[in-house]
């Protein structure tokens, strides 16, 4: 069930449990719906178990008694729902964090002071780490356009500013679902200029207007179908079979994360690691391989090991040449030639 139509359900039942007549026409007009969107409603409402009644002197009603079940939250789960609050405290600038924030607290309220106070003195010794936000409130309005936009099955003219373009990209979106990852959100979907399916960055959008467009979004379209096998998110449309040899200093530290799904590693006797993955694409991965530095050598394929070599080399000429430097004395940084996919971070 869409966001849109949880909200329309929501006011529809506060609507029908206040003491005012209320009418067919009436609510038609008051909660701006056809009468058949109306009617489906109402036959929601009473597949969830929300008794509603009708008469002819004052209309449809809710009884005030009726109201959710109480939860009974176990420890542990009371537990979990702190450390989600915990952890969307730290994105009240992300989309979404702040409503799911007070719906923990409200959660947490009803449950029993002694389970509730013991709770709270054990996660007094958790802590959770900011992760870096947008700058703006852009991605919040973005989401919200964009997720309304969704449900409605309706399209968007927008102004998007691609790292690779100097103007902004004027564009009709219909867009089809949104996709969080790497600390940013984005937006899948079909654009009349592209004509295809392209993932935009919420936090580049320059304007987005929604528009009565309807379009059919793709039956069963999944998120893996885009992606593929990509490292992230920019599959370029080829597999390699990636071999990499860590170095004692780093082996534990990165074979405990799962970095790909189709991730396999072993340790070797002197205690390196060796990872192969089989991904779509080397850009991405060429870039994390540079954040390991010398503690990381490419095994195969060759391409992805001379892209590499390239890139460091490159950054060992900037400062043999005294340009790192002079960026750090002047207090700016230049501007980088290498192109990206409208999707890299």
């Amino acid at each position: 069930m869409g966001v849109g139509r949880v909200h329309r359900l929501l006011r529809l039942i506060t609507v029908l449990q206040r003491d005012e007549p209320n009418t067919t026409a009436g609510l038609l007009k008051e909660l701006g719906v056809s009468r058949r969107t109306f009617f489906r409603d109402l036959s929601l409402l009473q597949e969830a178990g929300v008794p509603y009644r009708h008469d002819r002197a004052q209309g449809y009603h809710i009884d005030k008694s009726f109201f959710l079940p109480p939860i009974n939250l176990t420890v542990p789960e009371t537990l979990g729902l702190m450390l989600l609050g915990k952890s969307a405290a730290t994105q009240r600038g992300r989309p979404m964090a702040a409503p799911a924030l007070s719906a923990i607290y409200k959660l947490i309220a009803t449950i029993p002071d002694p389970i509730r106070e013991a709770c709270s003195d054990l996660m007094a010794n958790v802590s959770v780490a900011t992760d870096p936000t947008p700058a703006s409130d852009l991605e919040t309005r973005c989401h919200t356009v964009l997720q309304r936009a969704i449900d409605q099955g309706t399209a968007c003219r927008i102004v998007y500013q691609s790292p690779v373009q100097d103007d902004g990209l004027h564009a009709i979106l219909c867009p089809y679902l949104l996709h969080y990852v790497n600390r940013a959100w984005y937006v899948l979907g079909y654009t009349d200029v592209h004509d295809e399916v392209r993932m935009l960055k919420l936090v580049r959008f320059i304007e987005i207007e929604p528009t009565d467009e309807p379009f059919d979004k793709p039956e069963n379209f999944r998120i893996e179908d885009k992606l593929g096998s990509a490292w992230r998110l920019i599959p370029e449309g080829q597999e390699h079979k990636v071999v990499l040899e860590f170095s004692k200093k780093v082996a534990t530290n990165v074979s405990e994360v799962l970095w790909h799904r189709s991730q396999q590693h072993n340790f070797l006797d002197d205690g390196r690691c060796r990872m192969t993955f089989t991904i779509d694409g080397l850009g991405e991965i060429a870039w994390w391989i540079c954040g390991y530095g010398d503690q990381v050598v490419v095994v195969k394929p060759p391409e992805l090991r001379d892209r590499v070599e390239k890139m460091l080399r490159s950054a060992l000429k900037k400062y043999e040449s005294g340009e790192a430097l002079e960026v750090v004395t002047m207090g700016k940084q230049p501007k980088s030639k290498m192109k990206t996919d409208d999707a890299h971070t």
